[in-house]
Parts: C-alpha cells; structure tokens; sequence
C-alpha cells in the first residue's frame, strides 16, 4: 500500500504509475522525456515526492493525460481476477495497460450510472455446478442451462454483445495494437466488464471471443485472484475451459449436427453465414461431437492452412462486425438533452478526451468543448448617401 504524506498537496502517485503503464512505457522513458533521473520519477510514484510545476507540465504533455487526474482518487471495485483470452507469452506489461482500461471502463460506467438506467446483470445461477468439475459433459450442461436460461433455444447467436449487453454486461472494445490479446473480462463489485479488441476485424472472431469471455465470467470468476499465479499447464486448461464453453454455447449440438451434410469446406463457409461462426470453430466442434475422423479433422486443416483461411476465412470481410453500443447511447443521450456538455463529462471523469470516447465507441471529437458564448452577427450598412 501506498502511504501518501499530506505535504505532498493531494498529488496522487498512484495515478502517475497508473497513467505511464496506461501509456506502455517504463519509468526511464518517462524520466527522458520530462527531463528527471529515473529515481525522481521513482520517487514521484511512491508518494516521496511530488513533482515541480514545470515537470508536471512535461509529464500532462507526455502522456496526455489531463493535469487533473493526477489529483483525484478512485475506489478500486475490483472482485476477481482479469481473464484474458490471449498467448501465455503476453506480457505482464501489456496485461497491464488493459487491466487499466478495464478500471476506466468502471469508472465511466458508474459515472453514467448517475443519469441513465441501465440493464441489471442477469446470468443463471449455477450453484449446482460449485462441487463439479469443469469437464466436458459439465461445461456442456451449463451451455445448455445459460442458453435456457436467456430463452435462446437453438438458434444461432448472431450479435453476442447485444446478447451480453441486453443481459447487463458492460461491454466496450479497444485497438491493443497487439495479436496477443483478443479480449478480457473481470467482474467488480456493481458490475461485469468485457473488453473487446478491435484488431481482428471479424464478426466471427468476435462473436466467439464474447462467448470465451461469459464462459470465463461463469466458471473461474471465484477460482483465483491473479491469473499470474496460475502454472502454463492451469492457464492452457482455463482456456481450453472457455473454448469449450463457446463452442457449446454458440453451436448447440442437435440442431449445428443437423446443419452438417456435408465435410468439405465449401459446406462450412456456408454453414458461416447461417452459425455467424468461423469455420475454423464449426470444424474443430464436429470433431469434437465425434463426427469428424482424425484423418478428416487433419485433412480439412490442412486445406485451410493451403488456401491461407487460418488467418482471413472466406466472408471475414462481409459479415458485420458488431459493435457496443450501451455506453454509447447513454453518453449520446446525455449530451442531446442537454444534461452536460462534453467539456464537463471530460472535465468529471478526470480521464483523457481520447480515451473516454475510444472506450465508449464514441465518435472521434464527439466531447470536444462547446463555445458557451454564441457570436454575434455583427450587421453593416451600405451607405447611400453618396449615391443620391
């Protein structure tokens, strides 16, 4: 814990650690740019000393952060650990910067939650499952009881953020500008987040990466409290756990098995439009189920593999990509009846311009600062005198 002196006149080093990792950059590079020794930032971060007015200013500048922030305090709500569906190789740096994002995606809910009613959090009581283990038939029941449980029957899924955010799960996405992170979720104290990379550019990647993301939020919310302590062999079965979980839940058996007459390839890009699942996923759930033989299931990867569809599949680039909009609509609805401006939501939330509107889907510029002072018309007179 840092213990914060009252001499240091509310500065808050917390938030400058939290907005340089934030920014992915270590102490040195910040020390560079606001022209300090590492020790200084150092010391800055651990509440031993604040820093002088003109290296504050190259510290706002750097990392873009409004001076404010560096002044206000944050309840941390935080209950579980942060899943991410991402490489055992990510690093701890970059889990980093998005276990930020997730805190700020908190904090600008509970910001709008202040003028706007949103969704109650409404996932199925699994209570049932608490002495069972997460194996294959068990991580098949709770897909049946969760798609029960929304009266989802056996139809395909086509948008799974509306599906999550109809059902009070705080979604926003974000460019990583990594391929090691597709998405992450943690659940906090008043609510559920998923954020969603922007990166992949597929509905179908997407879809799955929200069903990843709830079969994580379902069964391992309560298993640990940091996803670092967990072994390469625990991580890999977690993940094979939520895999598992939305393969189930997006390809319900009787009714995909009854899609499935035929095992070339051309069928399951067909299949693609009806299940808004990757073709990848729909071959690896038929040999799963038993309906694909090891020769089958090797031969069909070897031929996506041959026609370069294991990074771009046929359609990636036709379906729509779904988008959040909860958090949209309710900044839009604040600003349309005039509740605040954009300057003052910015100004009150203490976060970057930027950043609020990336993580809400809001359009670039859409809480600029608006000209309180409307200008006048200035009106002039043609002079006529000399004219008559």
């Amino acid at each position: 814990m840092i213990i914060v002196k009252k001499e240091l006149n509310n500065f808050n080093p917390g938030r400058l650690k939290e907005a340089r990792l934030a920014r992915g950059m270590t102490i040195t590079d910040l020390a560079e740019k606001a022209y300090v020794s590492k020790q200084a930032i150092s010391q800055y971060e651990l509440g031993q000393a604040i820093p002088r007015a003109e290296t504050l200013m190259y510290i706002v500048n750097t990392l873009d952060f409004p001076k404010m922030y560096f002044y206000g305090y944050d309840e941390e709500d935080a209950v579980g650990n942060t899943f991410f569906r991402a490489s055992s190789t990510t690093s701890q740096k970059l889990k980093e910067m998005q276990r930020i994002r997730v805190k700020w995606v908190s904090k600008i809910h509970s910001y709008l939650e202040s003028f706007i009613g949103f969704p109650e959090l409404n996932l199925p009581d699994i209570s049932a499952f608490e002495y069972r283990e997460w194996d294959i038939e068990t991580i098949e029941e709770l897909a049946v009881l969760t798609r029960n449980y929304w009266s989802l029957g056996d139809s395909p899924v086509s948008n799974m953020v509306h599906l999550l955010e109809l059902n009070g799960i705080v979604v926003s996405s974000l460019d990583i500008y990594n391929n090691k992170i597709d998405a992450f979720s943690q659940r906090r104290k008043k609510r559920t987040i998923v954020v969603l990379g922007n990166d992949k550019g597929a509905a179908v990647r997407r879809n799955f990466d929200c069903a990843h993301e709830l079969g994580h939020l379902l069964m391992h919310h309560h298993i640990i409290d940091d996803q670092e302590q967990l072994t390469k062999e625990e991580f890999k079965r977690m993940e094979a756990q939520a895999d598992r979980f939305a393969s189930a839940f997006l390809l319900p058996e009787s009714s995909f098995i009854d899609t499935v007459v035929s095992t070339k390839l051309e069928h399951f890009k067909e299949l693609k439009k009806y299940w808004k699942v990757s073709m990848q996923a729909m071959i690896r759930r038929c040999y799963d189920l038993g309906y694909l033989s090891d020769n089958q299931y090797t031969y069909l990867n070897k031929q996506m593999s041959a026609r370069k569809m294991k990074t771009k599949e046929p359609l990636d680039d036709v379906i729509k990509v779904p988008t959040p909009t909860v958090l949209n609509r309710a900044f839009e609805m604040i600003l349309e009846n005039q509740i605040k401006t954009g300057e003052e939501i910015v100004q009150e939330l203490q976060l970057p311009q930027k950043d609020i509107e990336m993580l809400a889907n809001l359009e670039t510029g859409r809480l600029n600062p608006t000209n309180k002072i409307k200008e006048q018309v200035i009106n002039l007179n043609l002079r006529t005198e000399k004219y008559m």
